[in-house]
């Protein structure tokens, strides 16, 4: 076996949290298997082209991998930069090439050991009834290639990036534009569309794995099978688009380790006014090269974690904010120019802006927060907090604040999209204002859990993953029950559990659309329940860091 494939396998499996991902992926197939199984023990002929077993183990599993590879994946070779690791590498007898191929799969074995653990629920579907045998090798094709481009990806993205915080944050930022947001413009508009416009949507949305599952599993539904305008199938697009991906990135990745790491890169070189193009100007509402004034105030640490952290900074965020608003602009001019005559319309825009809101505030909120304790303790330089005379409270609200208000920037960007889509419709107003506590109470929970796992464990990298998992799960698992809500789950019960989850809420309080009534007690349940989330992983929060200044 190649030595570096060996040592990451195991270096990976010896990590408590990979072992956790392998339970949560089994448990969920599981509970999935439980929701979707026919009641009569058999799929009946006229049911067989709509198995929602078949549906949710595929989808379930694609889901899994959506949200665990870029978290193994884009960390791989950054923290070996980090560690000053790689360098060891090349002082061994392997070659480049054996260096290169043996990070290369073990990126890929990860999320195929994953699809090998959810084998024996296909054994299920024998069990239960006649099969199509042809379909299901059609979708486990989806999932393979799947796996491979994501976590192809993510190390392409791990190669790049210099620190593991940022290389998570832009992986999921990438997979979350490749699998979700080329949905979005056929979303709203396909059904209004026609000739080469129709066709282009059909093609973006194609390059989604998500969409290219549909076209297997579901290929009349909004015509992801493009038999009804001509087009090919979603899964063949997807396929070839798959295998541009995949060479480019295995060619990014090979060429970024061909040769040993020259060193410590030299520091970046102020540029001059001449020397900044417009775009660069624009990332600075703020004078970058006026002299900062002396670190004082009531709690100086507040300043100085504003003016170190890196994805913190006012570059970072500034492009965070800027990316928000083209997308909210761009989710404006499809309400303004098809809302006013299909409501559908209006009402697919404020699905996607609410869904669009939701997906950044968790994807960015959580990568604020989770190394603030961790990058001190892996830096060394967590005793000299210790030895100032700042108290625990202090350090505490000068690691969380910086943290938490960064985080409210891309939620402020989607304000002029809403106030477009109030615009066209004057009954949005008051779902917009609906929305503010729940997404505002999202936002604390988001920081605060982060927050707590930055406090618990010693790597910035490992408090991000776990912080992104949790949030996941309170976001995305109980839209299960939102989504079979009337059909396999009794509106009540569907009710109860959906409730727990913001995108769930939000989605439910869309004017004409209560699929599980969250309205009244639930709402408020809701509140209290992610308010009671929050408060405690701020007491876990601060609890650990008293035990940390105490014992260091």
């Amino acid at each position: 076996m190649n030595p570096v494939l060996r040592k990451d396998i195991l270096a990976l499996f010896r990590l408590a949290r990979i072992a956790a991902v392998f339970v949560a992926f089994v448990g969920i197939l599981s509970a999935l298997v439980l929701a979707t199984w026919p009641q009569q023990g058999l799929v009946s002929i006229a049911t067989k082209g709509q198995d929602n077993l078949l549906m949710g183990l595929i989808m379930g599993q694609l889901l899994l991998l959506i949200l665990a590879v870029p978290g193994v994946a884009s960390v791989q070779l950054t923290e070996e930069k980090e560690g000053n690791t790689l360098e060891m590498l090349y002082a061994t007898r392997m070659s480049p090439l054996s260096i290169v191929l043996g990070k290369l799969f073990s990126a890929i074995a990860f999320p195929v050991l994953l699809l090998l653990a959810g084998l024996p629920f296909l054994a299920l579907l024998n069990l239960r009834g006649d099969v199509d045998q042809a379909q299901i090798v059609q979708s486990y094709a989806v999932l393979i290639v799947s796996a491979v481009l994501l976590a192809l990806l993510s190390l392409a993205i791990s190669a790049i990036c210099k620190t593991s915080a940022t290389a998570l944050v832009v992986a999921y930022l990438v997979v979350l534009l490749i699998c979700g947001a080329v949905l979005v413009p056929a979303l709203i508009m396909l059904d209004v569309q026609e000739g080469e416009m129709a066709q282009g949507l059909h093609y973006l949305r194609s390059i989604s794995p998500v969409a290219a599952a549909m076209s297997i599993l579901r290929p009349a539904m909004n015509d992801f099978g493009g038999s009804a305008r001509g087009n090919l199938p979603a899964w063949q697009v997807f396929f070839g688009f798959s295998a541009l991906i995949i060479v480019a990135s295995a060619a990014l990745v090979a060429s970024k380790l061909s040769k040993p790491p020259i060193g410590a890169e030299r520091g970046a070189v102020p540029l001059t006014d001449e020397q900044r193009s417009l775009g660069r100007k624009l990332m600075f509402l703020i004078d970058d090269k006026k002299q900062p004034k002396p670190i004082g105030g009531i709690n100086p640490l507040i300043a100085k974690e504003r003016r170190t952290n890196q994805l913190r900074s006012g570059r970072w965020m500034i492009r965070i904010f800027y990316g928000a608003t083209v997308l909210g602009l761009g989710l404006s001019l499809m309400a303004l120019y098809g809302g006013s005559e299909h409501e559908n319309v209006l009402a697919y825009v404020a699905t996607v802006i609410v869904s669009l809101q939701f997906a950044v505030l968790a994807l960015v909120t959580p990568s604020l927060a989770s190394p603030v304790i961790s990058s001190e303790i892996e830096a060394g330089t967590f005793e000299m907090l210790r030895m100032t005379r700042l108290g625990g409270g202090k350090i505490f609200w000068g690691k969380f604040i910086p943290a938490f208000l960064p985080s409210l920037l891309p939620v402020i960007a989607m304000v002029p999209a809403w106030g477009v889509v109030s615009f066209v419709n004057e009954s949005y107003i008051g779902y917009a204002i609906q929305l503010a506590p729940i997404t505002l109470v999202a936002l604390l929970m988001c920081s605060t859990v982060a927050l707590a796992c930055s406090a618990v464990f010693s790597s910035s990298a490992r408090a991000t993953v776990v912080s992104y998992m949790i949030v996941a799960s309170i976001f995305i698992l109980p839209m299960i029950a939102w989504w079979t809500a009337g059909t396999l789950l009794a509106p009540a019960i569907a009710g109860k559990i959906a409730m727990i989850s913001p995108l769930a809420v939000a989605l439910d309080l869309r004017p004409g659309q209560n699929t599980i009534s969250l309205t009244g007690e639930l709402k408020n349940a809701h509140l209290i329940t992610i308010g009671a989330i929050s408060l405690l992983a701020l007491i876990v929060a601060r609890v650990r860091l008293r035990i940390l200044m105490r014992q260091g």
